[in-house]
């Protein structure tokens, strides 16, 4: 039988070993940040892409906007989108998960964003400030969530 001596004598060794390796945050993290600015876009901005509405990196591949919504059960459509809703910065939601169309508060939407038509909707039960947030932790699959402030 194995003492308790040994076994914590082993799990500080392969603490210690993982501690030495050659991972690095960088290796987890992605390499670049977005090279344009990115807005959120809907009908509540005529589509325009306006200052007010301009994302801001609050941690690494997160960026947020926040939005005040005014009337409660009113559908709200939107896009998150550079200036030309150029290839790459176009992002609604994904065909393959046509369900995620309609947003969820605080349940993330896996977004594309090579997309022209396809914008996300989301239904306040109240009104007030909400944050979109777009998570690019995995690039080729960003996520959208909607939470209220």
């Amino acid at each position: 039988m194995i003492s308790m001596k040994r076994i914590l004598t082993l799990a500080i060794a392969g603490l210690l070993t993982a501690c030495t390796s050659q991972i690095s945050i960088n290796d987890v993290l992605p390499q670049q940040e977005l090279d344009k600015t990115i807005y959120l876009r809907g009908d509540f901005t005529l589509w325009d892409a306006e200052p007010q509405y301009q994302f801001s990196p609050v941690g690494p591949a997160l960026y947020q906007a926040e939005v005040k919504f005014s009337s409660p059960g009113k559908v709200y459509e939107f896009k998150i989108a550079d200036a030309d809703f150029s290839e790459g910065y176009n992002c609604g939601y994904s065909d393959a998960q046509p369900e995620e169309q309609s947003l969820t508060l605080g349940q993330p939407a896996i977004a594309d964003c090579n997309t022209i038509y396809n914008y996300f909707s989301f239904t306040p039960a109240i009104k007030g400030t909400y944050i979109v947030s777009i998570d690019y932790s995995d690039y080729d699959k960003p996520q959208v969530t909607i939470t209220k402030k």
